[in-house]
C-alpha cells in the first residue's frame, strides 16, 4: 500500500513535469526562470540557491506567480528526493563496506574499534563507544571508544538495569536522550553520570547489539550539543548494529576456535614431548639394563650415565668416598655430604650450585634403610625433569650393582673366613692346591706367612665395614673375623704396612679402640695355630696394661704374655702397681726420674758407673738416687725382690715405648 502511494505520487510529479515542459516549449516570459530551475536541479544546488531563484518570480508577470511558485516548490521537492536517495545510497554503500571490512577482521578489539568508527562517521556524532557484556548476568563494560578525551571514560562499568544501557536491554530497542543530565526517563548512576558528563555529553543514542534473544552489547553515539536523532539515523545504526553483533560473535567464535586450536597444539606438543621423554627414558633404561645384564662394573655405569646426560658422573660409597670417578674439586665435601643425606631423607635427587657455577645433582643410593652410597652428576646447566628421572633411575641401577657386588663380596668374605678359621685352628692348609682354589680371584698365598691379629671392641669384627675388609685384603693378603677379632694372613714381607692400612681404616670408621699384634713368619699350619695363641696372649696383655691403638710384634710381648696368661684382664697392670707403684707415684709428683734410674741400673748389670754413664749423670748422683729408691722400695737390692722390680720396670718401660 505504501508502495502504491509512492508510485502514485511519482506519476503525479511526472505529469506536472510534462505539463511544465510543454508550457516551456511555447514562447513564454517565464522560460528563463524554468531554464534556471533545470540548471539548479542538474547541478544539485543548495537550498539557498533555490531560495534565490524564488526571488526572480517577483520580476515576472503577476498572473504567473502562483504557477511559478508551485513549480519552484516541485523543484525543491525533487532536489530533496534526489538528496535523500543519494544519502541513502551513501549509507548503504557505507554499510556494505562496513560488512566487508568486518568480515575480514579476526581480532575482537579490532572489530569493535571499526564498528564505532563507522557509527560515528554515519551519523556525524562527536563521540561513539561500545559497551559489551560477557554473558546475560554480567555488567556492561566499555570495550572501545572514538572521540573520547577522558581516560576514565574507558573504565565505565554499567549494571544491566542502569542508564541508557539498562533501558536498551529492558526494551530491546534503541533509546535516546536529547538532555542526558536532566532526563529522568531512565535510572541514573552518579559514577556513570560523572564519567559521561565529564566528556560534555548532552545528547546520546543507544542501539542494541542483539544476537538472537541475547543483548551482547550496546552501541552508543553521543554529541556535546542538544540533538534529536532522526529515524533514518537510528535505522542506519540499527543496521550497523546487526552487522556488528554478527561480527562480534564471529570474532569471538574465531578467537575461541583459535584458543582451542592453540590449546590443542600445546597439548599435542606436550604429548609429543612426553612421548619423546618416555622414549628417551626407555632408551636410557634399556641401555642401563643391558649394562647390568652383561655384568658391567661401576665404572662402566658411571661412564654410561655421563654419556646419557652429557656431563661428569661419580659414584660414592656409604662413607661418601669416590669408588668410581671423582667429583669436581669445585664441589665442596660438606655440601656434597649434606646433599647425600637430604636426598636419602627425601627419597629423590637434590640439586645445588657449586662455587664454579656448575649444577650438581645428587641421587642417594639406598636399599631399604641401608645407605649404599650416592650417584653425583655435574654439568653447567641444570637437568630437565626427564633427565632427573633418568638420573634417579640410574641411581636405582647403581643400587642393584652395589648390592650385587656386595653379595659377591659377602660370598667371597665367607669363603675367606672359612680359610682363615681353618688355618688358625690348624685343620687345613689353604696354601695347597685344593685350598688355593677357594681363595678370591687374584689372591695368591704361600709359605712363609705372617699372622696379624687386630682386637676390636663391642663385637665390631662380626660386622666389619667394606672399607676395613678392603684394607685387610690384597694380592698376598686375606682377612676375616675370627673369635671376635680381625685375623689377617699376609705373605707380604712388609706386615707393618698392612697393619697401618688397617689402623687407618679403623680410625676413619670411628673405631679408635683397637690393638694390632703381628706374629713371626710361620711356615706350616701347626706353627700358624701356635702363633695365633701367642697373639691372643699378646692382645690380652695389651688390654691388661691399658694400651690402645698399638701396633707391635708379638715377639716383644711374648715373655710377658706367657707370664700373665690366664691371670685376668688387669693382672699385668696390678703387678706393676704393686711392685713399683710408690716409685712411679714419686716420679709423677716430684717430676723425678727414679724409675728410669733403677731401670738403667738393672739393665747395666747393677753397675753404678755404667748406669750413670747411660743416664749422663755423676756417680754420686746415682748413689743419691739409689738411696731415695731404697726408702721407697725397701729390699729392692735383694735378688728375688730385685727380679720382680726389674720385671715391673721392663713392663712399665714397654708401655711407654710401644709404637702407635
Amino acid at each position: 500500500m505504501e508502495c502504491s502511494a509512492k508510485c502514485g505520487g511519482a506519476k503525479h510529479v511526472d505529469q506536472r513535469v510534462k505539463t511544465a515542459t510543454a508550457r516551456w516549449a511555447r514562447p513564454d516570459p517565464a522560460a528563463g526562470f524554468y531554464s534556471r530551475l533545470l540548471a539548479l536541479l542538474e547541478q544539485g544546488a543548495t537550498p539557498s540557491a533555490f531560495d534565490a531563484a524564488g526571488g526572480d518570480i517577483r520580476t515576472l508577470p503577476p498572473e504567473l506567480h502562483e504557477q511559478l511558485e508551485a513549480d519552484l516548490a516541485l523543484a525543491i521537492r525533487l532536489r530533496e528526493n534526489v538528496e535523500h536517495k543519494l544519502k541513502r545510497e551513501r549509507e548503504l554503500i557505507a554499510l556494505n563496506e562496513t560488512a566487508r571490512d568486518l568480515s575480514a577482521m579476526r581480532d575482537t578489539d579490532q572489530v569493535l574499534q571499526a564498528i564505532i568508527r563507522r557509527a560515528r562517521q554515519l551519523v556525524g556524532s562527536d563521540i561513539a563507544y561500545l559497551s559489551a557484556a560477557v554473558d546475560e548476568r554480567t555488567p556492561f563494560r566499555v570495550r572501545a571508544t572514538e572521540g573520547v578525551v577522558s581516560e576514565a571514560f574507558a573504565s565505565i562499568v554499567v549494571p544491566r538495569d542502569v542508564g541508557i544501557c539498562g533501558s536498551v536491554v529492558r526494551t530491546r530497542r534503541p533509546w535516546q536522550s536529547s538532555q542526558y543530565k536532566s532526563d529522568r526517563s531512565f535510572h541514573h548512576d552518579p559514577d556513570i553520570d560523572r564519567a559521561i558528563l565529564s566528556e560534555g555529553v548532552v545528547s546520546i543514542l543507544g542501539i542494541p547489539l542483539a544476537l538472537e534473544l541475547q543483548i551482547i552489547g550496546v552501541l552508543f553515539v553521543a554529541d556535546r550539543y542538544e540533538r534529536a536523532y532522526n529515524p533514518q539515523e537510528i535505522s542506519i545504526l540499527q543496521s550497523l548494529g546487526t552487522f556488528a553483533a554478527l561480527a562480534i560473535e564471529n570474532a569471538r567464535l574465531l578467537e575461541e576456535a583459535q584458543r582451542a586450536l592453540s590449546m590443542a597444539r600445546e597439548a599435542n606438543a606436550a604429548l609429543r614431548a612426553k612421548a619423546d621423554d618416555i622414549e628417551s627414558a626407555a632408551i636410557a633404561h634399556e641401555r642401563l639394563t643391558e649394562l647390568i645384564a652383561r655384568g658391567g662394573s661401576l665404572e662402566d655405569l658411571r661412564q654410561r650415565v655421563a654419556s646419557l646426560l652429557g656431563g661428569e658422573a661419580a659414584i660414592l660409597d656409604e662413607r661418601h668416598a669416590a669408588i668410581a670417578g671423582v667429583p669436581p674439586e669445585t664441589v665442596p665435601d660438606q655440601g656434597l655430604a649434606h646433599a647425600v643425606i637430604e636426598s636419602a631423607r627425601l627419597g629423590r635427587s637434590v640439586t645445588f650450585e657449586a662455587a664454579s657455577g656448575q649444577t650438581v645433582t645428587v641421587a642417594a643410593v639406598s636399599s631399604g634403610s641401608a645407605r649404599l652410597g650416592a650417584l653425583v652428576f655435574t654439568r653447567p646447566k641444570p637437568l630437565s625433569s626427564p633427565e632427573i628421572r633418568t638420573l634417579e633411575r640410574a641411581a636405582l641401577v647403581t643400587g642393584i650393582v652395589l648390592l650385587s657386588m656386595e653379595r659377591v663380596a659377602e660370598a667371597t668374605y665367607r669363603s675367606v673366613a672359612d680359610i682363615v678359621s681353618a688355618l688358625l685352628r690348624g685343620t687345613s692348609d689353604p696354601f695347597r692346591a685344593e685350598g688355593a682354589a677357594a681363595l678370591p680371584v687374584g689372591v695368591s698365598l704361600s709359605w712363609p706367612a705372617t699372622i696379624v691379629l687386630v682386637s676390636c671392641s663391642d663385637g665390631f669384627a662380626a660386622h666389619l665395614p667394606q672399607a676395613i675388609r678392603s684394607a685387610a685384603s690384597g694380592r698376598q693378603t686375606i682377612g676375616a673375623a675370627f673369635n671376635g677379632d680381625l685375623a689377617v694372613i699376609t705373605c707380604s714381607e712388609h706386615w707393618a704396612g698392612v697393619a697401618e692400612k688397617i689402623a687407618t681404616a679403623l680410625e676413619e670408621s670411628g673405631r679408635g679402640t683397637y690393638n694390632i699384634v703381628a706374629s713371626q713368619p710361620v711356615s706350616d699350619v701347626q706353627s700358624a695355630a701356635d702363633e695365633y695363641r701367642k697373639l691372643r696372649r699378646a692382645l690380652s696383655l695389651l688390654r691388661s696394661l691399658g694400651q690402645n691403638a698399638r701396633i707391635v710384634s708379638e715377639k716383644t710381648l711374648s715373655l710377658y704374655g706367657l707370664l700373665f696368661d690366664g691371670q685376668g684382664e688387669d693382672a699385668a697392670l696390678a703387678f706393676i702397681t704393686h711392685t713399683i707403684g710408690p716409685l712411679l707415684e714419686h716420679d709423677r709428683r716430684r717430676k723425678s726420674q727414679l724409675a728410669a734410674t733403677l731401670y738403667a741400673y738393672f739393665e747395666t748389670g747393677r753397675s753404678l758407673q755404667k748406669a750413670a754413664d747411660a743416664l749422663d749423670i755423676h756417680v754420686n748422683t746415682m748413689r743419691q738416687r739409689l738411696d731415695s729408691i731404697a726408702a721407697l722400695c725397701p729390699g729392692w737390692a735383694e735378688t728375688s725382690r730385685g727380679l720382680e722390680i726389674h720385671m715391673a720396670l721392663r713392663l712399665h718401660r714397654l708401655t711407654e715405648t710401644l709404637p702407635r
